[in-house]
């Protein structure tokens, strides 16, 4: 019985992998590293640029306050995602021109340029400069959005495909765990600190660019109409579905994961303690993508609904816990979240059969971007004006509006 049970799992590992496969599904770990130590270290990097003090982020100083937190200090994430956003909003145009290879070799190079700038701006102390190479590093993290598209066309079937598209999402689980010990650890490997983190940065953009070369990407064949009007893209069966769910699953993960080190800092928690937090949230983001992929009946609807449901309970938590096992729990449930409604409406959208397919690619990962850079933004804001709490009545709040708009659109 075991032999048989390891023949079937041998089978459809075949069946839902390829070189290309394993390439994109180790290149989104990467990227995804690259992320995650942005996320962990940004935030902090800026505080001690502002504040140029080391005793000010030490978990000694027992005077720091969320609000002495809240101010620019969360700019370098919100421009990371800028940068995000621009690539993207050209990205099909560039995709079609130039082909998806050349522009993630470039999108890797532009991170590397950025890696190196926000070095030497630590070392400087220039807060500006560190802006501009985290805005740069940007480039870079878009491509993190667009290796989920590629599993259709590597494989044959459109089961085999959302099998694929489930490993490659679960990739990240290498970034989860990878990228907020890197961060951690090059803290103060040099005498500046952070200047580690960002040597570690520079890296995993490097080895995501070996990752690159290999990758056989078939050419693109769509032409894009400038008469192809947007409610014609909007009419496409299931897209406004997916992109909701896209949408507001990144939003509301972006949102929690980002405030997570700032409000624990607040709360007297030390930067270990925060890096711990956010290891075991990366992981429940991406490890239930392993089990998505081998499941025989993926319904992506029931995916997102129940995605969106445990949103509602990692808030309760949030809400009427702040002790370190509150965080866990609630930032592990917001993982488990993420995965579930982020994979559920890339499926819808990987299934539905377009000429402007790349088109749709594109508006959805430009929708969860712009999504998730009003996240980013409101941070600071919603955690000076109301704490930790608050921000998660946000989600409990913008959850609820998914919900109604899902039912106006079905």
């Amino acid at each position: 019985m075991r032999f048989y049970l390891l023949k079937g799992l041998s089978m459809s590992l075949k069946q839902s992998f390829n070189t290309n496969v394993l390439l994109l599904l180790l290149a989104q770990g990467i990227s995804g590293a690259a992320l995650s130590l942005l996320t962990f270290c940004s935030a902090l990097a800026s505080k001690w640029l502002l504040d140029d003090s080391l005793d000010s982020i030490t978990p000694s100083h027992h005077s720091v306050t969320l609000h002495s937190l809240i101010n620019l200090d969360t700019l370098s994430i919100s421009a990371t995602l800028c940068g995000s956003f621009l690539a993207i909003l050209f990205s099909s145009k560039l995709m079609l021109r130039f082909g998806r290879k050349k522009v993630f070799l470039w999108a890797c190079v532009l991170g590397m340029l950025g890696a190196l700038l926000g070095m030497y701006a630590l070392e400087l102390r220039s807060f500006y400069l560190f802006i501009l190479a985290t805005f740069l590093l940007g480039f870079f993290t878009a491509t993190n959005q667009f290796y989920r598209f590629l599993a259709q066309e590597a494989l044959k079937t459109t089961h085999q495909a959302h099998r694929a598209t489930a490993f490659i999402v679960g990739g990240g689980i290498l970034g989860g765990i990878l990228g907020p010990n890197l961060a951690n650890a090059g803290v103060y490997l040099s005498d500046t600190l952070f200047l580690g983190s960002f040597f570690f940065a520079l890296l995993l953009c490097f080895v995501n660019f070996l990752l690159t070369l290999p990758l056989k990407l078939n050419p693109i064949k769509q032409s894009l109409s400038s008469k192809t009007s947007f409610k014609e893209y909007l009419k496409e069966k299931d897209f406004i579905f997916a992109t909701l769910a896209c949408a507001f699953g990144f939003a509301l993960m972006t949102l929690v994961m980002n405030a997570a080190p700032l409000a624990m800092k607040g709360y007297n928690f030390s930067n270990t303690d925060s890096k711990n937090v956010l290891v075991w949230h990366f992981i429940a983001m991406y490890a239930p993508s392993f089990f998505l992929g081998f499941s025989k009946n993926l319904n992506p609807k029931r995916l997102i609904f129940l995605g969106m449901a445990l949103y509602f309970v990692a808030a309760v938590i949030g809400i009427v816990s702040q002790d370190f096992l509150g965080f866990w729990l609630s930032l592990v449930l917001v993982g488990i979240a993420w995965c579930f409604s982020f994979n559920g409406g890339t499926f819808l959208l990987n299934a539905i059969s377009s000429p402007y397919k790349l088109k749709l690619q594109e508006l959805n990962a430009l929708a969860t971007f712009l999504a998730n850079f009003i996240a980013s933004l409101s941070v600071g804001g919603i955690l000076a004006s109301g704490g930790y709490i608050v921000l998660n009545i946000v989600v409990l709040v913008a959850a609820f509006v998914f919900f109604m708009l899902i039912f106006k659109y079905k």
